[in-house]
């Protein structure tokens, strides 16, 4: 670590970090969860430009180029921080990140409630609260804490009712979370969604944007859907045959939730960022080159070359499940939609279901993420879900176990399939815009080509980091390609 004394003034902790400090600083980044090139190394970290959201603590907001990827870091200096935490510094005084002080989050949302504006070194620090949010008198006196697991992000709960979250990865442009969450916030009525208090952006010098963090309001939830649909299913309280299933209610619950954003996406057709558009031949054509760049990776082309009866006629079995998308042209819109949507991106509360995360896929470009897809891409992966959450049950048996309840699990998400499906379609047939195809086959086809699309990209993720679960994508690849299937 670095060894030349630190004081706890602005200007020396950027000092620190931009000179003597920049080895710790890379050793730090390379730690953490969110930093995306951990396997690759770092080759050169510096601050890019930073801004003083507290002198006295102080709070400094960081945005550092590292290998030419941006991210956000906001820190502070303490005294005792354990090694692992600490960035640089000397002694018992050690950079630290800011979110591990409860007193960040605190002057975080009073900058938000206030509208501030804080000059950087290059550019501009904007705090902007939601028009008509009611935020507490006394932001200090609210509990602070951070949440543990996340991947990506790094949330604070403060007291029991909001939520900030840095967005760790900045890039040029307005962050899908802050976009679509303000839009349901000040635009519509759908409230299955937190709703957004107030954000944090970053103007260079340029006049260019980036989203720094979001403050939202905090649901109270007993888990994500994951943990949920996965441990009704490991204590065998929805076997297949039981009747009614509590179980399935929920998922039809979740459908009806599903659509009932996809129907608020769609309601204001004078805001030209999420007006619904006509699906056209240009955009089958390219969501069928997607598709397809998806099943001609080197290791899924590979394994599906392999699937037993596939000799001579996998490509026109792709063709036919890819022609599924044809119904859309024409007759349904494409809209803003979540674009990483799963069990893991609901939270379960007493009653009914939240949709949490509409950041997109964060490995994709930002520009990507914004754009504006068949609603039913959102729907295939929650398909997608389903079947994990089917076969991730009965992978936790062994030996013959394993297989009964391979069979069993698979009989029952048969059915979550359809629950799902019933309540997305009743509420979606409701809506202003055609959001779906209204027969129930074309419905179910292009549902199958987004699927395949989907399990695609879960196979080479699992060929790279979990062989033992290739079997579940290859499986619903099969299933989808099949000539039952068509």
């Amino acid at each position: 670590m670095a060894s030349r004394p630190l004081r706890s003034d602005p200007a020396a902790v950027v000092a620190l970090l931009s000179g003597p400090g920049r080895t710790d600083l890379a050793r730090f980044l390379i730690r953490q969860r969110w930093f995306a090139a951990k396997t690759r190394g770092i080759e050169a970290a510096r601050v890019l430009d930073w801004a003083v959201l507290d002198p006295e603590a102080p709070f400094v907001l960081l945005l550092l180029d590292v290998d030419g990827d941006r991210y956000y870091v906001p820190v502070t200096v303490a005294s005792g921080a354990p090694a692992d935490a600490a960035i640089a510094g000397q002694d018992d005084r050690a950079v630290v990140d800011a979110h591990d002080d409860p007193r960040f989050a605190h002057r975080l949302l009073t900058a938000i409630a206030a509208g501030r504006s804080l000059p950087s070194a290059a550019g501009l620090v904007r705090f902007i609260p939601t028009p008509g949010w009611s935020f507490p008198p006394s932001l200090d006196g609210l509990s602070a804490r951070r949440l543990t697991g996340e991947q990506s992000n790094t949330s604070v709960i403060v007291g029991r009712s909001l939520i900030v979250k840095s967005l760790r990865r900045p890039q040029a442009g307005i962050n899908p979370d802050v976009e679509i969450t303000r839009f349901l916030t000040t635009r519509t009525r759908f409230r299955q969604v937190p709703r957004l208090a107030g954000d944090v952006e970053y103007v260079d010098a340029d006049g260019r944007v980036a989203s720094l963090a979001l403050l939202q309001e905090f649901i109270d939830n007993t888990g994500d859907g994951w943990r949920y649909v996965t441990a009704a299913l490991d204590s065998g309280g929805a076997a297949p045959d039981a009747l009614p299933d509590p179980l399935l209610d929920d998922l039809r619950r979740l459908g009806e939730v599903t659509a009932g954003l996809h129907v608020a996406l769609a309601s204001v057709p004078e805001d030209p960022e999420f007006r619904p558009e006509p699906v056209t031949p240009a955009d089958v054509q390219r969501w069928a080159a997607d598709i397809a760049r998806e099943l001609g990776g080197p290791g899924p082309a590979r394994l599906l070359a392999a699937l037993p009866g596939t000799a001579g006629d996998h490509a026109s079995r792709v063709a036919r499940a890819v022609a599924g998308l044809d119904p859309l042209i024409g007759t349904t819109v494409r809209i803003r939609g979540h674009g990483d949507y799963h069990l893991g991106q609901v939270l379960k509360t007493a009653g009914d279901f939240v949709i949490i995360d509409f950041e997109g896929e964060p490995a994709r470009p930002l520009a990507e993420r914004r754009t504006k897809h068949a609603p039913l891409r959102d729907v295939a992966g929650m398909l997608r879900s389903l079947d994990y959450a089917a076969h991730a049950v009965a992978f936790r048996r062994t030996g013959a176990d394993r297989a009964a309840a391979v069979a069993r699990l698979l009989r029952w998400e048969a059915r979550a399939r359809r629950a799902f499906l019933d309540g997305y379609r009743a509420i979606a047939a409701a809506s202003g815009a055609p959001l779906v195809p209204v027969s129930e086959a074309a419905f179910e086809r292009a549902c199958a080509a987004f699927e395949l699309e989907k399990a695609c990209y879960e196979l080479s993720y699992e060929l790279d980091n979990r062989p033992d679960w290739v079997a579940i994508p290859l499986a619903g690849i099969t299933r989808i390609l099949s000539p039952s299937a068509a």
